[in-house]
């Protein structure tokens, strides 16, 4: 039983990483087009020099193939998506630690936000020139990621929880006691307050163990 929940897992994890790889790589394809940047044709990536304000060619020519388009997707997945294949040995020592067991995800967790938001920022800033033409094809899907990654980590929790402040009617100095009597490892904890409006008694549930990005806005 073991085993076959392992596989379940493991193939869950592997079908999204191979949907998100698709997704990623038809939305360059998109962003390329719509600049005229077609399959087969020689571009050079750009980056601006802050000495002249001027772009300078990075390197060597590159021709859009479909393995480009490939490659990049994947490394998207690499490094944005939780991968218990990167963590380092270093964090699976700490399991053996009076800590906790459950580090590999939080560990990974930092690694894809931190990657995410460069990410975003890599396409936002990304450059490149065919013949007398530049253009940053990406710009709007760096924005566009960026944007999610912050409604993820801060929007999402915050509209939540005051959501249900009005819902429940609950006040700004309610919400404070309910978080001075939950329970230690919900102190830092989203909370969302559920107040009963014959008895006034107070439940809450902690939205953080639902937010897998918890362990970056947590401190």
């Amino acid at each position: 039983l073991k085993s076959v929940g392992q596989d379940m897992y493991t193939a869950e994890d592997d079908f999204w990483k191979i949907y998100s790889w698709a997704v990623e790589k038809t939305r360059m394809e998109k962003a390329m087009a719509a600049n005229g940047l077609v399959r087969g044709k020689w571009m050079d990536q750009m980056v601006l020099d802050p000495a002249t304000n001027k772009y300078v060619k990075t390197g060597e020519s590159i021709q859009l193939t479909d393995d480009w388009f490939k490659r990049e997707a994947a490394d998207i997945v690499k490094n944005n998506i939780p991968n218990y294949d990167f963590v380092s040995d270093f964090v699976k020592g700490t399991r053996k630690l009076p800590l906790g067991n459950f580090v590999s995800f939080p560990a990974e967790i930092a690694r894809t936000g931190t990657n995410i938001v460069s990410r975003a920022l890599s396409d936002i800033s990304y450059t490149v020139r065919v013949g007398n033409k530049t253009f940053q094809p990406f710009r709007g899907i760096g924005y566009q990621r960026l944007l999610g990654f912050g409604l993820t980590v801060a929007a999402v929790p915050y509209a939540t929880t005051e959501m249900f402040k009005v819902l429940y009617d609950v006040t700004d100095e309610e919400q404070a006691a309910i978080r001075r009597y939950v329970a230690k490892w919900s102190k830092n904890s989203t909370i969302l307050p559920i107040k009963d409006p014959e008895t006034g008694e107070f439940k809450y549930v902690d939205f953080s163990h639902a937010n897998a990005y918890d362990t970056l806005i947590r401190p």
